[in-house]
């Protein structure tokens, strides 16, 4: 599975890499953002536009990592929560077998029920 996963990633790197050689006037073009607020007005310096696209794929791939973050320390809660649970149940589990030992330790034990050696001859002899 591994290999597979590196083979599927060198292809879309490879597939990527394509893209961009093939469109490399448009990459390499400058460029300038702007921003404008009604209140407030800012505008970039002349960039490439492949700077613009590698400063906005990290900014995504920032984004995405915080909001992964949160959800990690959400689950790392539930997992500590369902541990204190399940420490509690076998400490449960515990003390009732220690309570069905002793139980059975100190009941006297039933005598055993006696089996016939042959009941097909008592059968026999009924007929």
């Amino acid at each position: 599975m591994k290999k597979v996963k590196f083979a599927f990633w060198i292809v879309v790197f490879g597939f990527v890499g394509l893209v961009i050689f093939q469109n490399k006037e448009f990459f390499m073009t400058e460029s300038c953002l702007t921003l404008d607020l009604g209140f407030d007005y800012y505008a970039t310096p002349l960039l490439a536009n492949a700077i613009l696209f590698v400063a906005f794929f990290l900014a995504g791939i920032i984004i995405s990592y915080f909001f992964s973050l949160f959800k990690h320390f959400k689950d790392g809660k539930i997992i500590k929560a369902l541990k204190a649970k399940e420490a509690s149940l076998v400490d449960a589990v515990s003390s009732l077998e220690k309570q069905l030992s002793t139980r059975k330790g100190s009941a006297d034990p039933l005598p055993a029920a006696s089996v016939e050696a042959e009941p097909v001859d008592e059968a026999a002899q009924m007929k």
